[in-house]
C-alpha cells in the first residue's frame, strides 16, 4: 500500500507539473506590459526613426519610464519590403539608421524596444507579412535587438487550426533565437484564450505572453464590446500570460482615435482591474493634463501591477449576459463602421457593472461603471456584494483620494456614458471595525469620483449576474484535481470553417 501511495504522490507531482508546463515561460511579462504603441497615435501617418526618438524623450521628461511605461513600440507601416534574401527593408526615408539605429537609441534610455509583424502574407496595411518567413524574422528581430513583438492576423487564415499552427511557429521561432522577446499574439477572437484539446492547441498561455480577445477599440461602443468579452476570460490570464482587450485610447486631439476625458480615465481604471496590458496611444507632445494625471495615477499602476496576477471579474453586473463570439461578432461590425467613418447607431446598454480584483496584499480594488446614458446610484453591500470577510472595509477613492474608515457598505451617484469610480478597500476584522455610524447621504460622483456610506445592498441588481473570483480559483484546482485522479486511473488500470484570405476589413468571423 506504502509504494501505491508513493506512486500516487509521484503522479499528482507529475500531474503539476504539467500543468504548470503548458504556461511560456521566456522569463518576461511577470506583470502586464506598460508603454507607448504607435498605432492609435498615428496610424500609418509619420511612423519612423525622428518620431519614435522624440517619444522617448517625452517618456523620459514626463516620468513615465520610472513609473513603469518600458516599452516603445513601432506598429504597423514600418516594412518596405524584403531583400533578396527574404530579409524584412525598413522604409528608408522613415528609418535612415535602419531598424537596429531606433532600437539602439530606445535601449540607451532606459526602455525597451517593440516592433510589428502579421502571420499572413501581408500586414493590416498591406506591408510586407511573415507567413513562409517565421525563421528569416524571428532571426533579424533578435538581432535588431527587438524585446516585444506585436504579431497581427491580417491576410491569413482565419480558421482556428491555421491560426494556431501560425502563433506557435513564431513563439518557437522566437524562443530559438535565444533572446527574451514578449510574444503579443494578435488574433482579436476570445478562443485564443482557452485551450482547444480537438485541434492540440494548449491555450493562449502555452503560446503567448498575451492575446487579443476582440476586435480594436476604437470608440466606446467597441471599449464595451472588450470588456463583455474579457469578463469571460479571467481563468485564463496569469504572472507572464495576459488576456489583451486592446491598447488604450487617451482624451487629447490629434490622434487617430480617442474618447471623452472621463470615459478615457474609465478605460485605464478597467484595464488595471483586468490586468491588461496598459500601451498608451496618445500624442505624448501634447497630452492634456487630464491624460497625463490618468497614466501616471500610482494606485492605479499599482493595481495593474499586483504580483498575484488575478485577473478582476464583474460581482455584480446588470448588464447582458451576451455570447462572446457574438459579442465579438458585433464589436467588428461597429468597429468597420467607425473605420469607414459611417454612422454608428450601437449605444452600450442602460447597465452598470462593478468589477473586483484581489490583489496580493489582501487588498481588494473595485471599479464601478456606469454604462447607461443616465447616472446611476449605486449601493453596494461589502458582505454580500464583494465577498469582504466580516463584512466592512476602510476605503479609498484613487481620482479624489477621499477615504473613509470602517464602513459596511458604499453609496455613491455614478454619472452616465462611462463614467466610474475605482476604490481600493482594505478588509477589516469585525474585531478591529469602528463603532462610526455610516454616513447616509450619497456623494455625487465628480467625474470619475465618490466616495461614501450606507447600510444598504447593491440596487437595481435585476438581472445581475455575480462572478465570485474564489470560483476562478476552485476552477482552475479542479482542472488540476481532476488531470490527477485521472492519470492516476488509467496507471492502476489492468495492462492488455473553409480556408479563407483577406485583409482585417474583409475576415470571416
Amino acid at each position: 500500500m506504502g509504494d501505491l501511495y508513493a506512486k500516487a504522490v509521484r503522479i499528482c507531482g507529475l500531474t503539476l507539473m504539467i500543468s504548470h508546463a503548458i504556461a511560456l515561460d521566456n522569463g518576461v511579462g511577470r506583470t502586464p506590459p506598460m508603454g507607448y504603441n504607435t498605432w492609435n497615435d498615428l496610424g500609418c501617418d509619420g511612423v519612423g526613426d525622428a518620431k519614435i526618438r522624440s517619444v522617448v524623450d517625452k517618456m523620459s521628461s514626463l516620468g513615465l519610464k520610472d513609473l513603469g511605461y518600458q516599452y516603445v513600440n513601432i506598429d504597423d507601416c514600418w516594412a518596405r519590403s524584403r531583400d533578396e534574401d527574404g530579409l524584412l527593408v525598413p522604409i528608408p526615408d522613415a528609418f535612415p539608421n535602419g531598424i537596429k539605429g531606433v532600437a539602439d537609441y530606445v535601449h540607451q534610455k532606459g526602455f525597451k524596444f517593440g516592433l510589428y509583424t502579421d502571420r499572413g502574407t501581408k500586414t493590416c496595411a498591406e506591408y510586407p507579412g511573415s507567413l513562409g518567413h517565421e525563421r528569416l524574422d524571428a532571426r533579424i528581430l533578435a538581432k535588431w535587438g527587438v524585446d516585444y513583438l506585436k504579431h497581427d492576423s491580417c491576410n491569413a487564415p482565419t480558421e482556428r487550426a491555421p491560426a494556431f499552427q501560425a502563433y506557435t511557429l513564431m513563439r518557437d521561432e522566437l524562443n530559438a533565437t535565444g533572446r527574451s522577446i514578449y510574444f503579443s499574439m494578435c488574433g482579436w477572437h476570445p478562443w485564443y484564450a482557452a485551450p482547444d484539446a480537438a485541434l492540440g492547441y494548449l491555450g493562449g498561455a502555452a503560446v503567448g505572453n498575451s492575446w487579443r480577445i476582440s476586435y480594436d477599440v476604437v470608440d466606446w461602443s467597441t471599449l464595451y464590446h472588450a470588456v463583455q468579452i474579457n469578463s469571460k476570460l479571467a481563468k485564463f490570464a496569469s504572472p507572464g500570460s495576459w488576456n489583451d482587450p486592446d491598447m488604450l485610447i487617451g482624451s487629447s486631439p490629434g490622434t487617430a482615435f480617442h474618447l471623452l476625458p472621463h470615459q478615457s480615465r474609465t478605460q485605464f481604471s478597467l484595464w488595471s482591474v483586468m490586468a491588461a496590458p496598459l500601451l498608451i496611444g496618445s500624442k505624448l507632445d501634447n497630452m492634456s493634463a487630464f491624460d497625463l494625471a490618468t497614466y501616471t495615477n500610482k494606485d492605479v499602476i499599482r493595481v495593474n501591477q499586483d504580483l498575484l496576477g488575478r485577473q478582476g471579474v464583474p460581482v455584480v453586473s446588470t448588464c447582458p449576459d451576451e455570447d462572446a463570439e457574438a459579442l465579438n461578432e458585433r464589436q467588428y461590425q461597429i468597429f468597420l463602421k467607425v473605420i469607414h467613418k459611417q454612422p454608428n447607431n450601437f449605444t452600450p446598454p442602460a447597465c452598470y457593472q462593478v468589477w473586483k480584483r484581489v490583489l496580493a496584499s489582501g487588498d481588494v480594488a473595485l471599479v464601478i461603471v456606469n454604462f447607461d446614458a443616465q447616472p446611476r446610484e449605486i449601493l453596494l453591500d461589502f458582505a454580500a456584494d464583494i465577498g469582504i470577510p466580516g463584512g466592512s472595509a476602510s476605503f479609498r477613492d484613487v481620482w479624489t483620494q477621499q477615504e473613509s474608515v470602517s464602513q459596511p457598505s458604499f453609496h455613491a451617484k455614478v454619472p452616465g456614458d462611462g463614467h466610474s469610480i475605482m476604490l481600493l478597500l482594505t478588509p477589516i476584522t469585525p474585531q478591529s471595525a469602528s463603532a462610526h455610524a455610516p454616513d447616509p447621504t450619497p456623494i455625487q460622483s465628480a467625474g470619475s469620483a465618490g466616495v461614501g456610506g450606507r447600510n444598504s445592498s447593491a440596487t437595481e441588481r435585476g438581472g445581475s449576474v455575480r462572478s465570485a473570483s474564489s470560483l476562478t480559483l476552485g476552477l482552475g484546482a479542479a482542472v488540476v484535481l481532476s488531470m490527477a485522479v485521472a492519470t492516476i486511473w488509467l496507471v492502476f488500470q489492468p495492462t492488455p470553417r473553409s480556408r479563407r484570405f483577406g485583409k482585417r476589413g474583409d475576415v470571416s468571423v
